[in-house]
């Protein structure tokens, strides 16, 4: 027994100084990995800021940008590990055939990372939505802040943060698509003049038209859409940019109110 130990320490000290060079190289592989990835994604920010540069800024190049940042640190990433692992005197090509062996084992186990991968990248190719768009997606609304191979990130109104995998993006609702209709429905208590009320809520869009310098039409008063047994429903429509639709919908809503008050009419 004492023999079998003095033999294996003698054994673990002769290789000490080799498994201690590995080790020390791995770890450089692991230093100049982290470098190398650092310059990439400063190479790929400058690329993509000339871009912008020459071509002016769009969400599809912001898209583009954030993918093609995604992808690099995955591609480098797993280059890292393998190089590590191969300078500690890992067999590497038997690890790649024997994940390749088990890849259908793992494709199983993985369906849903796959099914987001894949919908990220539809999603970039058939452009249905960009970083910086008003979106509905998941039954969540907000602009998106970032698209990566797996997750996109939207920023509601309220500044809450919702990460959304690519895979339960099934339909996608997207307001920033050219222009937008305001919609705005005021009520009319029954018992009004409706025809004063209608020509009220005109005059009154007259003068918004003025105010907003962002819209380029009157808002449409469309007339009364519906009722129910305490008022009839007017509504108001005006197509504006996406950026403005909301502020536009809150000032006809007030200036509709203040001008049906104004003529003594009860909303």
């Amino acid at each position: 027994m004492l023999e079998k130990m003095t033999s294996a320490a003698n054994e673990f000290v002769d290789k000490l100084p080799k498994t201690l060079t590995r080790v020390g190289a791995a770890l450089l592989v692991l230093a100049v990995g982290y470098v190398l990835l650092r310059l990439g994604r400063r190479l790929l920010k400058r690329i993509f800021i000339r871009y912008r540069q020459k071509h002016g800024s769009n969400t599809r190049g912001d898209t583009v940008q954030y993918l093609t940042t995604s992808l690099f640190n995955v591609v480098m990433y797993f280059a890292i590990v393998l190089t590590a692992l191969s300078t500690l005197g890992v067999d590497v090509a038997s690890l790649i055939a024997l994940a390749g062996f088990s890849g259908f084992a793992l494709a199983f186990g993985c369906q849903t990372l796959i099914k987001d991968i894949i919908s990220g990248m539809f999603l970039w190719f058939e452009g249905s939505c960009n970083v910086g768009d008003i979106v509905t997606v998941a039954g969540q609304t907000g602009r998106i802040e970032n698209v990566a191979l797996r997750t996109t990130t939207l920023r509601a109104v309220n500044g809450s943060v919702y990460v959304i995998p690519n895979g339960e993006i099934r339909t996608v609702m997207n307001m920033t698509s050219d222009y937008r209709c305001a919609v705005v429905d005021v009520t009319v208590a029954h018992g009004q003049d409706y025809e004063k009320a209608l020509d009220v809520l005109r005059q009154a869009m007259r003068r918004a038209n003025e105010e907003f310098d962002y819209i380029s039409e009157d808002p449409v008063v469309k007339g009364y859409i519906s009722m129910d047994r305490g008022a009839a429903t007017c509504r108001i429509e005006c197509f504006c940019s996406v950026d403005k639709c909301w502020e536009l919908e809150r000032g006809i809503r007030l200036r509709a109110l203040t001008a049906l008050a104004e003529a003594g009419i009860k909303p």
